[in-house]
């Protein structure tokens, strides 16, 4: 076997363990602020992309039916975590808006998170974490 085939097995297998501690973690974090993990990473898409989006345009990001995204949204607007406008140039759209949430669990979590990340950075050259970057960019759309 190749060794570029061999490491590729090697970073599927780690992708997937990753993935699955990620999935867990959320879904813990997620019940610590009483929503479930798809509301909570929804909301977090709408955060990291910094600005206001059209139902829509969440729907076509996160993938989830135009139905489900609506009582996404609704489940976030009642916890405060969002809000919608109506757009003032067109009454059939509406914009949401991600509402600054700031849940202690979570922070805290978030932060031991961060944390470790960066104990972990710091076994890595900056190149080396670079290449990380770049990687991680290039597979983060593949489905």
């Amino acid at each position: 076997m190749s060794s570029r085939k061999r490491v590729g097995e090697q970073i599927a297998d780690v992708m997937q363990e990753l993935i699955a501690a990620a999935v867990l973690t959320n879904e813990r974090i997620a019940r610590s602020v009483g929503l479930n993990v798809v509301d909570f990473q929804t909301y977090g898409v709408l955060v990291r992309h910094g600005g206001p989006m059209t139902p829509g345009q969440l729907a076509q990001i996160t993938e989830l039916p135009s139905s489900t995204t609506t009582r996404v949204l609704d489940r976030l607007e009642a916890k405060g975590m969002v809000r919608r406008e109506p757009d003032p140039d067109d009454r059939r759209k509406t914009w949401v808006h991600a509402v600054p949430f700031d849940h202690p669990g979570a922070g805290a979590a978030y932060a031991s998170i961060l944390r470790q990340m960066e104990e972990v950075n710091a076994g890595f050259t900056v190149a080396e974490l670079e290449t990380v970057v770049r990687y991680l960019d290039a597979v983060k759309h593949v489905r």
